[in-house]
């Protein structure tokens, strides 16, 4: 019955989603004003790809995709024509998987922080060497302003499924199943361990947020929610959720759980059922 209900608000959030609610609440443009948008399918990842949740580059022109939760510890490699060219097992728990970053230095960072009950004390980010596909760190924290687990229902705000690297940090988008949803960002040091985060900005938003990641040249990062892409352009380089920020309607594209940045103004995104499209925009 929760799976039923869960597949119904997301096909609701996706439906109805345009970007109204998240102009007049929290000051974002429509993206389609400012650029020509294109959006495309490219295809869908083989079946052998049980999902889709996270996506970091593996080659030039291969990525790898995490399942999350009750699925198998593993690495999925795949072109955008789907094709699963390696299955790489990982001798780590999948205890709820959702995202994957990495940084300059050949480290990759997968997220072991899904939350959906706001009650997990043991959130965790592991640091590979994308080399060997060894464990070199185990990122533990926790949220400095989280008192109880789970919160009341309005301030259920303490899942976690996006995040990217950015200036030796990792930052962190929160996931809300508050009927008034927003996002908690919150910086993550890569030095350092069992650290409890205060809240770095908020803002409101009409979908919760499944993936984020920033583009190669840092001029921009994207959140990505049930039937929408939120663009923001930071200011001096500073992730604080302020700056120029766009809303993009992407109904198409169904429950979508992941995204990455193929170059600045092109994002590859994924969804749970395995179907791959690819957004391009740049300035009118």
């Amino acid at each position: 019955m929760l799976i039923k209900l869960f597949t119904l608000y997301v096909y609701l959030q996706t439906a109805l989603c345009g970007c109204g609610p998240d102009i007049r609440n929290s000051d974002f443009e429509r993206m389609r004003a400012n650029y020509k948008v294109k959006v495309e399918k490219l295809g869908r990842m083989d079946k052998r790809i049980k999902e889709s949740s996270g996506l970091a580059r593996a080659t030039d022109s291969t990525f790898y995709t995490n399942p999350d939760s009750g699925l198998p510890a593993e690495l999925y490699e795949f072109n955008l024509n789907g094709e699963l060219l390696q299955t790489i097992a990982l001798p780590i728990p999948n205890q709820d998987w959702e995202d994957l970053a990495q940084d300059q230095n050949g480290n990759l960072y997968i997220g072991d922080f899904g939350n959906n009950s706001n009650q997990r004390r043991d959130l965790k980010v592991y640091r590979l060497q994308e080399k060997t596909m060894q464990v070199t760190d185990t990122l533990q924290f926790s949220f400095a302003d989280q008192a109880e687990f789970p919160p009341p229902r309005k301030d259920k705000h303490y899942d976690l499924e996006a995040f990217f690297y950015h200036r030796d940090s990792l930052y962190l988008f929160t996931k809300s199943w508050a009927a008034r949803p927003v996002t908690q960002l919150y910086k993550l040091p890569v030095a350092g361990n069992r650290q409890a985060l205060p809240p770095v900005a908020r803002l409101q938003l009409k979908s919760p947020v499944t993936a984020a990641d920033i583009s190669p040249d840092t001029a921009a990062y994207a959140l990505l929610g049930y039937g929408r892409l939120y663009l923001f352009e930071p200011e001096n380089g500073t992730i604080d959720l302020q700056g120029k920020r766009y809303c993009l309607p992407l109904g198409r594209t169904g429950q979508a759980e992941a995204i990455l940045f193929l170059e600045p103004g092109q994002l590859l995104i994924t969804n749970e059922k395995g179907k791959v499209y690819r957004v391009t925009y740049q300035p009118r």
